[in-house]
């Protein structure tokens, strides 16, 4: 909300610089010096973000781009986890791994170069600017939709052997549900330009809630897996599709500037959440809060919608 656009190049290089001596401080760190060099990373990660979605934002095809963006996350993620859990962890100790983080930083200061140095500014730049209302609406059925999925998956390991599930039957079909992600970000790259994007956020509600009610209700190997995989995938292949989302709910991109903050914050909150439902009952109780977090961003999804047509419908009128 307060930072304009401008000098990206020199906030990208400081951002880096920062996160490389944060990361290789924390191989040498214990207690409570290590929270505070992952906090001095994470608003690093955070100034980064800011960088990348300002881009997104203004790409040609924002979903084909967002796409893009967490496709190579996931394959990246994925090769890093297998680089330290099977080398580095082994050879060098756990905290090998920020060395590498370290290095990836340095790699990366050489790409700053690359860079735009500035983007154009919208209507929300000059200045102090919150989101319109439209915009909040649309963030917080973001930001639902994330701690929908997360509030699931992170118990989906106890609630489905609570269930009867087999844990080898359990883990596996995880393992290929985390599998089915990177199709799911090479799908949103192909049909970025082809699909609208409230009614992939629609469908993606209901696909996720459909899956849920499947993984609980039904059960057997074969619910287990289609289940799981297709929770998956739909929890990668409507992400890509919030940015241009966002972009139609509040023009301005204010909003957009903000899908960050609210997809990592549904992350952070889903998991709070369920849990007190588990609080008060047992394991299989975590899939009511589930159940109302879906519904929580799928009531804000169409009431933003509502009022951003209403406000469409009034332009003319006012002209």
């Amino acid at each position: 909300m307060f930072c304009k656009p401008s000098k990206l190049r020199v906030i990208a290089f400081i951002a880096l610089l920062v996160a490389m001596f944060a990361n290789a401080a924390t191989m040498f760190s214990s207690g409570f010096g290590v929270v505070m060099l992952r906090a001095v990373s994470g608003l690093c990660s955070g100034t980064l973000l800011w960088v990348l979605l300002g881009l997104l934002a203004r790409s040609t095809v924002p979903a084909r781009s967002f796409a893009v963006y967490v496709t190579s996350q996931s394959i990246i993620s994925f090769l890093f986890s297998m680089l330290i859990s099977n080398w580095l962890a082994e050879a060098y100790g756990a905290a090998s791994g920020y060395a590498l983080f370290a290095v990836v930083d340095l790699v990366l200061i050489f790409a700053v170069f690359k860079m735009p140095a500035s983007y154009v500014l919208d209507e929300g730049a000059a200045g102090f600017r919150s989101p319109p209302l439209t915009g909040v609406l649309g963030l917080v059925a973001v930001g639902g939709f994330i701690a929908s999925v997360m509030g699931f998956w992170v118990y989906v390991l106890p609630l489905g052997g609570h269930l009867g599930y087999e844990e080898g039957s359990l883990t596996a079909a995880v393992n290929v549900a985390i599998a089915a992600q990177i199709a799911a970000g090479i799908c949103a790259i192909v049909l970025a330009s082809k699909l609208a994007p409230f009614s992939v956020s629609l469908v993606g509600n209901i696909a996720i809630l459909a899956c849920v009610i499947a993984f609980v209700g039904v059960g057997g190997n074969t619910v287990l897996y289609a289940s799981l995989i297709v929770f998956s995938f739909v929890w990668m292949f409507v992400p890509p599709f919030q940015l241009p989302l966002l972009m139609e709910f509040d023009p301005s991109l204010r909003a957009a500037m903000f899908l960050g903050t609210a997809q990592l914050s549904g992350v952070a909150l889903g998991p709070i959440f369920v849990a007190q439902f588990i609080s008060s009952g047992s394991i299989s109780a975590s899939v009511f809060g589930t159940y109302t977090l879906i519904a929580v961003a799928t009531l804000f999804l169409f009431v933003a919608r509502v009022v951003r047509n209403g406000q469409s419908a009034a332009i003319p009128e006012a002209n």
